[in-house]
């Protein structure tokens, strides 16, 4: 009895010996390349609005990565992951006008290794999981309104890969790899992202995220005293430039290092990875069937360090849809009534439309303007008419002071197109100072939307 039970302990000491050489090194996540869920202005970065009610975004983005993952031993650095290709596949909704909620399933296409204990030819593995991650956004402060955002995005994600590295296979102890290689925590990991955004003259955008992971401490490489991960910072920075309606160019810069204990942030260059990115973004305008379609290709690589996962070598592009704001308006309405006080207004019962953020008339208002035509040939001791554009208080006083100009004299220049002399009709902006309705509300913002013609002779 005693005799059997020395030989178990044996066996039990030789197997633990053997798992441990074997277990050298354990998962840790190389992927850095984290598209936000939204579809908003930019790639990884966070912006400060959100989706608004009931409105969503879907979108598909491949993303290449040369030597994500490094190793130092004797014969100096050599590549432990060669080639990553990863298709990420998000989406998200917005509940609120205020808070959202999106998911990210990162799928391993396409991926080259070499295990890093034995100088081996790489290893093809054709398909693997990454970490699912879950992720919402509560607004704070509107951009659209302020010039400045804020928001907080609380996130977390799900491993793909659980801990415990070994599995028998034909009896014998393997190391057993269920999903992407190198491409999860196999842990749950949770944090929270701060995001400030500014917004210059409608055509430049500017963000900062700074966050704060919370990860379990893994040494994933035992050779080597730094290859460890634990709690992250995390940091990045985006611009956005609004080229054309069309085309956008978008520049990205994102970094992380481990948080505790706090001696070593940013100390470690294989704990602090760092990339710069920047894309071109196409956004087709017509036919208004495909608007909210986005087309994005763009590349970047590691810069100042090669931790983990910042690569030689990246590059990417996807596509996505985000339902815009503008939803579709209604058939063509009926004639609209118009009637004229001489003394002061040609009012109209019919909104007239324009593009979102735009002047430019929708074609469903066209016959709105084609009755105040006739009304004007009808009444020629109507001499003068000012044509008086008007906006909600969303977006800068300044701004929407010239939004509602330009409006304004886009139903003037239509008017004029119809025949009518240039010397009866003059085109004024009032912005927001002129409000007919309650700004909080969503409906009436739209009631302050409006163009009022006013008789001056």
């Amino acid at each position: 009895m005693r005799k059997n039970t020395i030989l178990v302990a044996v066996f039990t000491i030789l197997l633990f010996s053997s798992y441990t050489a074997q277990a050298r090194y354990r998962e840790v996540d190389t992927i850095v390349f984290n598209p936000v869920t939204d579809g908003g202005k930019y790639l990884t970065v966070h912006e400060s609005s959100t989706l608004p009610q009931w409105r969503f975004n879907f979108g598909v983005i491949g993303d290449y990565g040369r030597e994500p993952l490094e190793i130092r031993d004797v014969n100096g650095r050599r590549p432990v992951v060669d080639d990553l290709l990863i298709t990420n596949f998000s989406g998200a909704v917005g509940f609120t006008d205020w808070f959202q909620a999106g998911v990210n399933v990162p799928l391993i296409t396409w991926e080259t290794w070499a295990d890093p204990d034995t100088v081996v030819a790489a290893k093809e593995k054709e398909f693997g999981l990454g970490d699912v991650r879950l992720e919402t956004k509560f607004r704070l402060l509107d951009i659209e309104r302020y010039h400045v955002g804020l928001a907080v995005v609380p996130f977390m994600t799900f491993p793909s890969v659980t801990s415990g590295l070994q599995s028998m296979q034909d009896g014998t102890l393997t190391t057993g790899w269920r999903n992407g290689k190198f491409a999860s925590n196999e842990t749950f990991t949770g944090g929270g992202k701060f995001v400030v955004e500014g917004e210059i003259k409608n055509r430049v955008w500017l963000a900062l995220n700074a966050g704060y992971q919370v990860m379990q401490f893994r040494h994933y490489y035992t050779p080597n005293t730094d290859a460890w991960v634990d709690d992250t910072l995390l940091l990045s920075g985006a611009m956005h430039l609004r080229m054309h309606d069309a085309w956008r160019l978008i520049v990205e810069m994102y970094t992380e290092t481990v948080a505790q204990p706090l001696s070593n942030i940013f100390q470690s260059q294989r704990q602090t990875p760092m990339e710069a990115v920047a894309a071109v973004r196409f956004q087709p305008q017509n036919p208004p069937e495909i608007r909210g379609l986005s087309f994005t290709v763009g590349g970047g690589r590691g810069i100042i360090s090669k931790g983990i996962g910042a690569s030689d070598l990246r590059a990417f592009a996807g596509i996505g849809f985000r339902k815009p704001k503008i939803v579709e308006l209604p058939p063509p309405p009926p004639p609209a009534e118009v009637e004229a006080i001489v003394t002061e207004k040609i009012i109209i019962t019919q909104k007239i439309h324009f593009e979102f953020n735009k002047s430019n008339i929708r074609p469903i208002s066209f016959p709105i303007l084609d009755d105040v035509v006739e009304l004007l040939n009808k009444n020629p001791s109507i001499k003068r008419v000012e044509v008086g554009g008007h906006c909600d208080w969303i977006g800068g006083d300044a701004y929407n002071l010239r939004l509602s100009q330009k409006r304004a004299q886009s139903v003037v220049n239509y008017l004029v197109s119809k025949g009518i002399d240039s010397a009866r009709v003059s085109a004024k902006g009032f912005g927001e100072s002129m409000p007919i309705a309650d700004n909080n509300t969503t409906e009436g913002r739209a009631k302050n939307r409006r163009v009022e013609f006013t008789v001056l002779e």
